[in-house]
Formats: C-alpha cells, sequence, structure tokens
C-alpha cells in the first residue's frame, strides 16, 4: 500500500478538487482583475487582505465588529494593565510554520508556553507524571496513531461516522480511562469526546506536536499579529463596524451591500464563521447543499474565565490542571510575564461554559477559585479580579471554533470549501489546522494566492 498522505496534504488535495473551479483557472476571475472585498477581519480575512494587498491588488475588509481579530483577543484586566491574557485564541503551535514566518517577518517574538498537567479528581490532585492512563490504553492509543497514515479511503470514512469516545472504547479503553480521555480531550474539541468525529480527533492527534500544539505565544499578546496585518494592508482600507447584508453577483462583477454603501468588485473572499454567513443573503443564492452544509456545522461552546491573583500560588511557571470540576481547564496565562501577580485562565466547555456563562462575573469568581480549594485553600482570598468571554454568547460565531461531528469530516467539509461563483470561502472551520489561528490564516492566503495566480 502507498504511503497515506497526511491529514494537511489530504485536505490540500481536497480543497483543489472542492475549490478547482476558483483555484485553477484564469477564466473565472480574468488576469486583469485587482480589486477584491473581503468579508472579516478575523486572522483568515487579515492574512488574505495582506497577500492581495502585497500582489499590488485593491483591498478592502468589512468587518462588523467594533475592533479587529475576530476571534484573537488579547486583554488586560484593568486591576493589572501589565499583565496580558487571550480571551480568545491561545496557541502557536510547533507544527504552525506559516504563523511562525510570520511573527518572524514582522518582528513579533514567540515565547515558549507549554504546560505539564496536573489532575484534580475526585477531590485529589495528582501531580504531573504521577497519574495517567492504563498500559493497555497506552499501548491502543499509541498504535492508533502509528496507523493513521495506512488508513485507506474507505477507513477514513468508517472511522468519522464513529465518535471519538465509541472509538476509544473499541480499541480499549476502559471506563476509567475513557472518563479521563474525555476529561482532556474536550478542552481540545469544545464538547464532549463523545460528539466529536474519531476521524477529526485522530487526525489532530496524529499530526500535533508532543504537546499538542500548545507551544508558544506572541509575546505582548497574540493581538500584535492582527496589528501588524492592519498596518500592512492599510487602515483606510479596513471599515470595522460594518456588517455584510447582500452579496450580489451580476455581469462579472460582485456588488457587497452594507448598510450605508454598495461596493463593487472583481472577487469576494469570505472568511465570517457559518452562523454569520447565513445572515448574508446570496444572490444568485448559495446552492442548497451549501446552506444546508452552513445550517449542519456547529460551534463548540467554550467560557474562558482569566482570574487575576495576587501572587502565584500554584508555584510552577507552566503550571495547568485538568479537573473534574466546573471550572474544567486550568493554565497559567502570565507564563513568564513579570511581577508577583498572575492570571490562571480556566478554559470550560460544553455544559459548563453554559453554567459558567450564566453567572455573575462575582459568582463566577467564586465558583472558579472555589474549585481550586483542593489544590490550594487560600485561592479564594487571593483573587482581585476577573475577565470572562463566553463563546457560544458571540453574536458572531455562536461558538468558538467549528466542531466537526461523526461522519461530517468528509460529509460537509467539501461542500463548504466550495466557491460560489466569484465568492471564495475561508476560515478555520475550513483548514487542515481546524480551530487554530494557523488554519485560519493558511485559509485565507489559500484563497487570495488563487485570486493572484
Amino acid at each position: 500500500m502507498p504511503k497515506k498522505t497526511n491529514r494537511r496534504e489530504f485536505l490540500k488535495s481536497l480543497g483543489a478538487g472542492s475549490l478547482g473551479i476558483a483555484l485553477s483557472a484564469h477564466a473565472v476571475f480574468g488576469q486583469n482583475k485587482k480589486s477584491c472585498v473581503v468579508i472579516g477581519a478575523g486572522f483568515s480575512g487579515l492574512a488574505a487582505a495582506y497577500k492581495l494587498k502585497m500582489a499590488g491588488w485593491n483591498v478592502t475588509v468589512l468587518e462588523a465588529r467594533d475592533r479587529i481579530g475576530g476571534r484573537v483577543f488579547s486583554y488586560s484586566l484593568p486591576q493589572n494593565k501589565d499583565l496580558i491574557c487571550e480571551l480568545g485564541a491561545e496557541w502557536v503551535g510547533e507544527s504552525h510554520e506559516r504563523i511562525k514566518a510570520l511573527c518572524a517577518d514582522f518582528k513579533i517574538p514567540l515565547q515558549k508556553h507549554q504546560f505539564d498537567d496536573y489532575l484534580l479528581q475526585n477531590g485529589k490532585v495528582s501531580r504531573p507524571g504521577a497519574w495517567g492512563f492504563s498500559k493497555d490504553a497506552e499501548a491502543a492509543f499509541a498504535k492508533a496513531k502509528d496507523g493513521y497514515e495506512k488508513l485507506s479511503a474507505v477507513q477514513e470514512r468508517k472511522l468519522d461516522n464513529l465518535d471519538w469516545w465509541t472509538y476509544l472504547e473499541k480499541i480499549g479503553f476502559s471506563e476509567d480511562d475513557l472518563r479521563l480521555r474525555d476529561l482532556m480531550d474536550s478542552t481540545d474539541f469544545g464538547e464532549s469526546i463523545r460528539h466529536v468525529s474519531a476521524y477529526g480527533a485522530l487526525a489532530e492527534y496524529a499530526e500535533s506536536s508532543p504537546k499538542n500544539e500548545m507551544d508558544y505565544k506572541m509575546t505582548g499578546g497574540n493581538s500584535r499579529l492582527a496589528q501588524e496585518f492592519a498596518a500592512r494592508i492599510g487602515a483606510e482600507n479596513i471599515r470595522t463596524g460594518t456588517l455584510v447584508s447582500e452579496v450580489i453577483q451580476w455581469k462579472g462583477t460582485v456588488s457587497v451591500k452594507t448598510a450605508d454603501e454598495t461596493l463593487k468588485a472583481d472577487a469576494v473572499i469570505c472568511t465570517v464563521p457559518t452562523q454569520s454567513l447565513l445572515k448574508i443573503k446570496f444572490n444568485p443564492p448559495l446552492p442548497t447543499a451549501q446552506r444546508e452544509a452552513a445550517e449542519k456545522l456547529i460551534y463548540a461552546r467554550i467560557c474562558k474565565n482569566s482570574v487575576l491573583y495576587d501572587e502565584r500560588f500554584w508555584k510552577d511557571e507552566n503550571f495547568s490542571m485538568v479537573s473534574d470540576v466546573t471550572s474544567h481547564y486550568y493554565f497559567h496565562s502570565t507564563q513568564n510575564q513579570p511581577g508577583s501577580q498572575g492570571i490562571l485562565t480556566s478554559y470550560a466547555i460544553g455544559e459548563k461554559a453554559d453554567v459558567l456563562a450564566s453567572q455573575s462575573d462575582e459568582r463566577r469568581m467564586r465558583i472558579i477559585t472555589n474549585d481550586l480549594v483542593d489544590f490550594d485553600r487560600e485561592a479564594p482570598n487571593l483573587a482581585k479580579g476577573i475577565a470572562s468571554y463566553a463563546w457560544q454568547r458571540d453574536k458572531y460565531t455562536d461558538g468558538a471554533y467549528a466542531l466537526y461531528r461523526p461522519g461530517q469530516w468528509f460529509g460537509i467539509r467539501p461542500i463548504l470549501q466550495r466557491p460560489h461563483g466569484k465568492v471564495l470561502f475561508a476560515g478555520e472551520h475550513l483548514a487542515d489546522w481546524q480551530g487554530f489561528m494557523e488554519g485560519a490564516i493558511e485559509t485565507g492566503e489559500s484563497a487570495a494566492e488563487s485570486l493572484i495566480k
């Protein structure tokens, strides 16, 4: 059997097939057409606009929010402006070559930001290295990862039809192993592993770095990259607070309507999440299959809660902790940032995220700090402030990042990738590095490159 291409190569080939109308033919867009409207100023839209701008195109970026960056949102609490946390996207992975290259080009330093996990389960705290899976589960997981590249197309689709919990159970995980795996892996997908495509999960873990791409952060906050993109695109070419209502294709041009004006261009790159996409009127309409695919894709429920503490009682700069309490997963957000104060972020998913999102800031901070009492009794007394963001309540996304359920990896992804006439689509939900900043950038650049060719 020939060696199977890895997920990145596979999805690029899949993208080339489903985007073939846009990628392969100059006749679609014409060689001399040099204007594009980019919908969305997240990393995908900014990357696309930057690439087009550098190639001499006229670009206009339209963003509904009153800020750029989309789901990248660096933040400082008012109680300590010197410390920075991320209320949105967190990590740059060791394998994320494009974002690393851009940071080098823009002179944004990357700092190591890896963790060693404690475990808080049933009130008991276990140090890193003192807990883990059974030997049978470890062996089965290693075998599954090793066999990933040898999967046939039929086996891939069969795997996609299973959820991750069921697949792990089938290969020999015990109930205890499954519960632990659910606590850990659900933070990667934003929901219980009972709801995640087994193929999507295996592909992520088979191709990730040893720390699962939780390797670096941008010094000064991840929003710095959005600012650097914007500086090169030009502030005059980016319009925030501008909601797109309609996209009309007629006689070789595309018109994009907002509340105040209609912009005409030779092409459009739409980078918004599907929930925002569905609120845009397309004329001619999106094909039924594409609209239905967008309706089926959901986004993960994630509530990030960054609590400022008067001292770093957790001691280890690389501290993180998986837990079975409401707060779910803790990690040190201000690793190697100066000062004695520090921020621990609680990363809660699914129903836990909804519970925390429903509380006032005061109650939410009380829950999160009380959840730490088994680790350190003084935690509630050291808390000085909280900043939270529940992405499932964000009106532009309805969630943090795309969640591919069983049967959807090969079912709706290719459909969502298809261009609609002169409208191309991009965003983390269409990426090989789905759920990461890297994926958003890669899809935005790929869409731009298809216009430049």
